[in-house]
């Protein structure tokens, strides 16, 4: 076999995936029924949960080392929460909301605990609470302690360092991956006031523009101290509510105190980029988070970025990204050349190094959706559905349908190979809210 430098441990990350989606009824509303009775409470469990929203599920994996047994656990997480929703209840698949009530009266604030309780009324009450109701994925990536072994890594401010750089990456390039995977072209009924000059054609991404979710506020990322100086300051000037309040694209975190990481250090980071994929089950395609996990490795390895130049190379790419996000989803886009450019360079560095998955295939395909834009998730709606947000609005409405009747029908994901019984046991412990392992040859 070639002999490669091996960098595996670095794609090999620990990988985790945290996905959200609204509970609707059959007519494409949310839902007005309760958390499923049929799951442990959602004060309780760890792993299927409410989110800001009371008909906002949201799914959370535990770290995996293989993008493959990650969506195992995700779909099986799936097939639990289905098989205890309502009759003609469903699973939205789209991250804007589906049809609100003019006055949202239908948005409905979870009531998890007291204090996250009042916290949610806070943000509702601040940001507006129709933007509470968009939903996506999160990727939480870290190093495995065998990396930074191999990197000869040993201390905390090395391995702060090399976490700051996968930050700032995936920062600055976070308008490439709401070119290839944005999702969001149009919003539905009531989601804009009137007043809102909102966009009158379909767009690549109207979450990941400043249409979307979020305060404002980016921190600085040229040191952990920076960083975490900034949320704190932020929340003392009431500029942020509270550090959850934090919605950056990019989160380095331990635990829930971001004072922590000064003297324990970042842990992992968390990516809050994608928009639910509509024409995937679950929400993510393997080839999303394998880009994650190949461009982790490329800004761990390379170490490309000057920290004391950080934030500002950052407010561009924010600046670049709501340009790309209100793109025509069916025009190639204005930083097409950079793209590839940038594709070529992952390219060359996954053609050189240990690889657990096919990164080259991976990159051919990208250089593909970059070229012809009808191939990404919103170029594919508007190319098929046209730019009437009601046809969309149909056909998204029959995928919820049709994946709530697929996977809920399927044997459990990962456990395929156990008897009917069986299976039937791993899918109730999973309710009562107990983690169960998936055993398999993906080590």
């Amino acid at each position: 076999m070639k002999q490669a430098k091996q960098v595996s441990d670095f794609i090999n990350s620990t990988i985790g995936l945290e996905v959200e989606t609204h509970r609707i009824n059959g007519k494409g509303e949310l839902s007005h029924k309760a958390y499923p009775h049929g799951l442990l409470n959602e004060r309780q469990h760890h792993f299927i949960k409410n989110d800001f929203l009371e008909t906002q599920s949201e799914l959370i994996t535990p770290p995996t080392k293989t993008t493959l047994k990650g969506l195992k656990y995700l779909g099986v997480y799936h097939q639990a929460l289905r098989s205890e929703l309502a009759g003609n209840e469903y699973l939205w698949p789209y991250s804007m909301p589906p049809k609100l009530k003019a006055d949202h009266s239908d948005i409905v604030i979870a009531q998890t605990d007291k204090e996250s309780y009042e916290y949610r009324q806070q943000v509702a009450k601040i940001r507006k609470i129709e933007r509470t109701a968009e939903t996506g994925v999160h990727v939480n990536v870290g190093l495995t302690k065998k990396a930074l072994k191999d990197l000869k890594v040993t201390d905390k401010e090395t391995t702060d360092a090399l976490y700051l750089q996968a930050a700032i990456g995936f920062m600055r390039y976070r308008w490439l991956s709401t070119y290839l995977f944005g999702a969001t072209p149009v919003a539905f009924e009531n989601y804009f006031s009137p007043e809102t000059q909102a966009p009158k054609r379909p767009v690549r991404s109207l979450r990941n523009s400043h249409f979307g979710f979020g305060n404002g506020f980016i921190s600085s990322y040229q040191s952990v101290q920076a960083y975490v100086d900034g949320i704190l300051k932020a929340v003392d000037d009431q500029q942020l509510i509270a550090q959850r309040e934090y919605y950056g694209t990019v989160r380095m975190k331990r635990n829930d105190d971001v004072r922590d990481l000064l003297t324990k250090g970042v842990a992992y980071i968390e990516l809050r980029i994608y928009d639910l994929d509509p024409f995937e089950p679950l929400g993510v395609s393997e080839n999303a988070v394998d880009l994650i996990r190949l461009m982790f490795a490329y800004f761990i390895h390379e170490r490309p970025f000057k920290l004391d130049t950080a934030d500002d190379d950052i407010d561009r790419a924010e600046k670049k990204n709501d340009q790309v996000a209100l793109e025509d989803p069916l025009t190639v886009s204005q930083y097409h050349d950079e793209a590839v450019a940038f594709i070529e360079v992952l390219e060359q560095f996954s053609s050189q190094i240990v690889i657990p998955f096919n990164a080259q295939h991976l990159c051919f395909k990208l250089r593909e959706m970059i070229d012809n834009p009808t191939l990404t998730p919103s170029g594919r709606l508007v190319s098929w559905l046209g730019e009437d947000p009601h046809r969309q609005f149909d056909q998204l409405l029959k995928f919820a349908k049709g994946y709530q009747d697929d996977l809920t029908h399927n044997p459990a994901i990962g456990f395929e190979a156990l008897t009917a019984a069986d299976q039937q046991e791993v899918m109730q412990t999973l309710k009562n809210g107990i983690p169960v392992r998936i055993k398999s040859w993906l080590k």
